[in-house]
């Protein structure tokens, strides 16, 4: 899901040599406050330069007097262990903001502080949680602390092959976390929450990494006993000519290694799989076709597991790319692998005893957000709000029994068990972002703007799940740990994955408020919105959706020249001919009243056209539905305008979108009439009491759709004068002035932001 919203779950992540118990004693020394962290040099290869360092005179003369003994470099290596395992603790303090409460009267149960040695540790952790400012810095100085030691090892000349390809494995993934860390901070933008403070020479690292990876990998192919690390140096070498932006480079060795391995299924699914994460953003049809061999592999072996984690991947993929054309097929091939049906119950997943439900659990999990998505874009509603209440079910069900609690602790990280060979370890998506994903999976597949305050779910599940943001809550969106083999760089992604979701649902309470009228409180959440998206390194992506929302409100204020610059801004941030383009093209013909008397520009009737054409080609219900209508105000034929029409009611009933209907029923009781009197009137009751619904309900006035309404209101009032019903016309008659009054203040709204816009 892109925002569509999903994080990667296709990430495999090489498990970092045996580890040992980590002891935060070893731990090197770390000043508190908010001064650098200093560290004493060990290696003659530095790669942080501090104010004050400790320099070894002749550090080669102090390893070769005991180059005698194998005690110095076996501790060198053990320490090396536990000081890149002892960095992992300070993960969930990196990873939760400063600005996150920890009040203990807030009334709801706080997170705790990981005990890395217990992977359940939310049943039984007593550790108080504590924030730590300087919490990124001590990961990378153990990190780094590491490098020396293992630089200083690798110094050696009486290395064994052995040990010098355990040495440099080590270094590689140690090396590979600092490196990525790096690139990491540099891309974070205006968020200064993870900043680090640590001065690296990065080039001298990267320089070492190939050196000493190239080194071992080199060695390590001539022994036969040295493969299972010889496989792990190949994926380092992979991932760090990716990470180097040496994309065709990392192609071609991943291409030679499948070609060389044939034997080794495990290191087979883990070369595809590095694949997959590093060509996302190449292109559907090159990844969709590496998703496919891997498809083939695991059906070829009979690995289920494997067959079910490629085909989730395949399926999140097609909503990533948008590829609608065969999303239908890609989740029928998901349902079927994962044993989903139509009438499965949530709780039988959760009597599953052979080891597997976690798995199972999670995979049903994704299934149902993505299939939610999709019956919602295609205006099945009533299967959306079904698959949604499931969902909602599945998920109580899953906190009530801590069925996540060991995900939640490893960060996601779960092993996949391949017969004969080393398990695979992937990242999947962590159950706090799943738990995000709920809330905002059940207002982008409905949209659903009818109701009161506390009943419109567009308005109530923004505002549930943003009354705790600011709160370290258990097993909510900051509710998190972090296994051995993350980095400082997956803490700063998954954070951000958090940030985005917060960003994509306040856009969403947004849009509602302005479709409820609510224009103030709309304004306000739009430069919070604004400002929000800025901190935290999101509005590039989020800024085309944010410029359509702006338009939108805008344009429901009058401010003419204001929503035309918003919706031109929309258009140039997105592709040309997509859907978002498509409204804010649509919307600015609206917001010129360029829609009106088509029949009186040939060449705006042609552009309109084109535009209804591009709509109904779409699968999705609101495109389509829009398509129609937008064909039924140019189409000259009377009886093909209102086929056209009935086509648009038709599409818009089913996927519940009340606002196309308001304006279909507005069309169908003025420019075309359907049925007689009786029907009339049931569509001008109807229309008038959706307009109520759309944030009308906790006014006193009861005007919600102020334009909409009052249109309704005025042929109410027409059709009891024609039927001689004195009291029905007064009733329409106090309807009227109660949304006249309601449309003067939006009018001065309007002046107001026009003067401010010029």
């Amino acid at each position: 899901m892109s925002r569509e919203g999903y994080p990667s779950s296709d990430n495999t992540i090489v498990a970092s040599s045996p580890s040992h118990p980590s002891h935060r004693s070893l731990s090197p020394n770390l000043e508190n406050g908010k001064q650098s962290l200093k560290r004493r040099k060990i290696s003659p290869e530095l790669y942080q330069d501090t104010e004050q360092s400790f320099k070894p005179e002749k550090p080669e003369e102090v390893l070769e007097q005991h180059e005698s003994s194998p005690t110095i470099t076996a501790l060198l290596y053990h320490h090396a262990q536990q000081a890149h395992q002892a960095a992992q603790h300070h993960y969930q303090q990196a990873f939760l903001p400063g600005s996150v409460s920890l009040d203990r009267k807030a009334g709801y149960p706080l997170i705790k502080l990981c005990d890395l040695s217990n992977p359940f540790y939310h049943a039984y952790a007593s550790h108080r949680f504590f924030h730590d400012p300087e919490a990124s810095a001590k990961a990378l100085g153990l990190q780094l602390f590491a490098l020396d030691l293992l630089k200083t090892g690798l110094g050696s000349n009486k290395l064994s092959n052995k040990e010098r390809v355990a040495f440099s494995l080590e270094f590689g993934l140690v090396g590979i976390k600092v490196y990525s860390a790096w690139q990491a901070v540099r891309r974070k933008g205006r968020n200064k929450e993870t900043e680090i403070s640590l001065k690296i020479d990065y080039q001298r690292l990267i320089d070492d990494l190939q050196d000493v990876v190239g080194q071992a990998c080199f060695i390590a192919q001539r022994q036969s006993s040295l493969l299972p690390m010889k496989l792990e140096l190949e994926l380092l070498n992979i991932r760090l000519a990716f990470m180097q932006g040496k994309f065709n480079f990392g192609k071609r060795l991943i291409q030679s290694a499948l070609t060389a391995c044939k034997n080794d299924i495990s290191h087979r699914y883990n070369l595809y799989l590095v694949y997959l994460e590093h060509i996302e953003h190449a292109g559907p049809v090159e990844y969709l076709s590496v998703v496919d061999e891997l498809i083939k592999e695991a059906r070829l072996n009979k690995h289920t597991l494997v067959l079910q984690l490629a085909l989730l991947i395949k399926t999140r993929i097609t909503f990533v790319h948008r590829r609608w054309e065969v999303v239908s097929i890609a989740l029928a091939d998901f349902a079927s692998a994962i044993g989903w049906s139509d009438e499965t119950s949530p709780t039988e997943l959760l009597r599953i005893e052979n080891g597997q439900q976690i798995w199972l659990t999670s995979l049903c999990v994704h299934y149902l957000l993505l299939r939610a998505l999709w019956e919602g874009r295609i205006g099945n509603d009533a299967v959306a709000k079904g698959i949604m209440k499931k969902l909602y079910v599945l998920m109580d069900e899953t906190a009530d029994k801590k069925v996540f609690n060991s995900v939640r602790a490893t960060g996601g990280v779960m092993s996949i068990p391949v017969p004969n060979y080393r398990p695979l370890q992937i990242q999947t998506t962590p159950p706090n972002i799943l738990y995000m994903l709920t809330y905002l999976t059940t207002v982008v597949a409905r949209r659903d703007f009818t109701g009161s305050d506390a009943t419109c779910k567009s308005v109530v599940h923004p505002k549930v799940l943003r009354e705790t943001e600011g709160l370290a809550r258990a097993e909510d969106m900051w509710d998190i740990g972090f296994s051995a083999v993350h980095g400082l760089a997956h803490v700063i992604a998954l954070r951000k994955e958090v940030m985005a979701i917060r960003g994509e649902l306040m856009i969403e309470q947004a849009t509602a408020l302005i479709y409820r009228s609510s224009f103030r409180e709309g304004r306000d959440l739009l430069y919070e919105i604004a400002d929000f998206l800025k901190a935290n390194d999101l509005f590039y992506p989020l800024s085309p959706h944010l410029c359509l929302i702006f338009a939108q409100h805008a344009h429901h204020l009058g401010a003419t020249l204001a929503a035309v610059r918003y919706y031109e801004a929309c258009k140039v941030l997105i592709n040309s001919g997509s859907e978002l383009s498509l409204i804010a093209s649509i919307g600015s013909l609206a917001s010129e009243n360029k829609l009106e008397d088509l029949d009186k520009n040939v060449e705006t009737q042609d552009y309109v056209n084109v535009l209804a054409e591009m709509c109904k080609g779409s699968n999705s219900a609101m495109f389509s539905a829009s398509g129609y209508f937008l064909a039924s105000l140019t189409d000259e034929n009377r009886v093909n305008s209102k086929k056209e029409l009935s086509t648009a009611y038709e599409l818009s009933q089913k996927s519940n979108n009340n606002i196309l209907r308001l304006l279909i029923f507005a069309f169908t009781t003025s420019t075309h009439h359907y049925g007689g009197r009786e029907r009339m009137l049931r569509q001008l009751e109807t229309g008038i009491e959706i307009s109520r619904m759309v944030g009308g309900k906790d006014r006193p006035d009861g005007v919600g759709q102020i334009v909409l309404g009052l249109w309704f209101a005025r042929r109410l009032k027409e059709f009891w004068r024609q039927e001689g019903q004195h009291q029905g016309v007064n009733a329409a008659k106090e309807s009227i002035q109660r949304h006249l009054a309601r449309l003067d203040e939006v009018r001065l709204m309007g002046v107001e932001l026009s003067q401010r816009q010029s």
